[in-house]
């Protein structure tokens, strides 16, 4: 089997069948939970009602209050529409998302293995679904932030602005955005922040975004140890030295090797650099983000797209390793037992197996990428 020009391209279709057929199945679930936030805080803004409050408990809603405003369509829905709806756009904006993927993966992956990333990643895909986490549409948004950096800088840097206030941890995008000296987007970047936070003003006031910074400074600390938690932070807890400094010390370390990992990657095929960097900080997004859900490794799709090739091509050094990696990403989709005994799923989650196996992933996918580049990126349509 040998790559062509069109190796790239994803057979559209299955994909999306197949991403349908699961948000089918969940939009028809009673499930709601992570999604019933967002239902409540769009009803909330078409009210003009406070978005933070006590009484909300162990799901409170954590984004900028201009996120809410965003969410007002959905509010004024039933749940259960809603839902439906929200849920089979997500898989809308995760198909556009493994399409950016699988354009930034090197080598660029056979046509043979696309249907294999949709496997590896179900744990993740049927849980974002499941519970109608929004991470899927701030995947996709990301991804085409990047794609728009040089082209289009001032809409790349409000979308960008959007994402990080829903996710603060997108910000480490600015370990790539900076290097290339990106000032067109990172001046849109700023000004995008600024101006989106000024639009809840007149609803809620000044106030509502000291709220909002008051909730994630109180609930992140006490979660950063919770099982469902796969990040640097979550291995910190479970393997690291006890205590904060432990914690801090496994952050550092996992951060600085997937730094080193990225950067000589980079160097060694310059030409692949810019895919290179946003591949690793899609990584971090889930590694290094203090509450790195396991559903957040949706975002390895491009350095899984990677291993992929690399495992099952032409032979070369990394093959062995790539493959390794892969089979540590299947034996987590195996030990996903959350559909045969809840108990066993939570053993697992406690020991951090997403986490473990994700981070393997990333470092292999990122130190094998210079072995499997073979072409500049092409933005030839899918």
């Amino acid at each position: 089997m040998t790559p062509s020009s069109a190796s790239g391209r994803l057979p559209g279709a299955a994909l999306l069948l197949g991403l349908l057929v699961l948000a089918l199945l969940n939009a028809l679930a009673l499930r709601t939970n992570d999604f019933q936030v967002f239902h409540t805080a769009g009803a909330r803004a078409l009210r003009g009602e406070p978005l933070y409050r006590a009484e909300d408990g162990r799901f409170p809603f954590k984004y900028a209050p201009v996120v809410a405003l965003l969410l007002a369509p959905v509010g004024a829905l039933p749940v259960r529409p809603a839902k439906a709806v929200w849920v089979l756009a997500s898989a809308l904006a995760v198909f556009a998302f493994l399409r950016e993927a699988a354009r930034l993966a090197s080598p660029p992956p056979y046509r043979a293995l696309h249907p294999l990333i949709l496997l590896l990643l179900l744990p993740y895909v049927w849980h974002l679904f499941s519970l109608g986490q929004i991470d899927g549409f701030l995947l996709a948004a990301m991804a085409l932030s990047e794609r728009w950096a040089a082209r289009r800088p001032l809409l790349s840097g409000l979308l960008w602005a959007l994402v990080v206030l829903t996710k603060p941890p997108y910000l480490v995008f600015l370990a790539v955005a900076v290097p290339a000296r990106q000032w067109p987007r990172l001046l849109a970047l700023l000004g995008g922040l600024a101006a989106l936070s000024a639009l809840a003003l007149p609803v809620w006031g000044v106030q509502a975004l000291q709220a909002w910074v008051a909730v994630l400074g109180q609930s992140t600390p006490e979660l950063l140890c919770s099982p469902q938690n796969q990040s640097l932070w979550a291995l910190g807890c479970r393997y690291g030295p006890p205590g904060a400094l432990g914690i801090a010390a496994t952050v550092a370390l996992g951060t600085l090797a997937l730094t080193a990992v990225a950067v000589s990657a980079a160097r060694a095929a310059p030409a692949d650099a810019t895919a290179t960097g946003t591949s690793a900080a899609l990584a971090a997004t889930a590694l290094v983000s203090p509450l790195g859900w396991w559903t957040n490794f949706i975002a390895l799709a491009p350095l899984v797209y990677g291993l992929l090739a690399r495992a099952l091509g032409s032979p070369h050094r990394w093959r062995l390793a790539a493959a390794v990696a892969l089979l540590g990403l299947g034996a987590v989709a195996v030990l996903t037992a959350e559909f045969i005994s809840p108990d066993a799923f939570v053993f697992w989650l406690r020991q951090r197996h997403y986490g473990l196996a994700g981070l393997g992933c990333a470092l292999v996918g990122l130190a094998s990428r210079p072995a499997g580049y073979s072409q500049p990126m092409t933005t030839s349509s899918m």
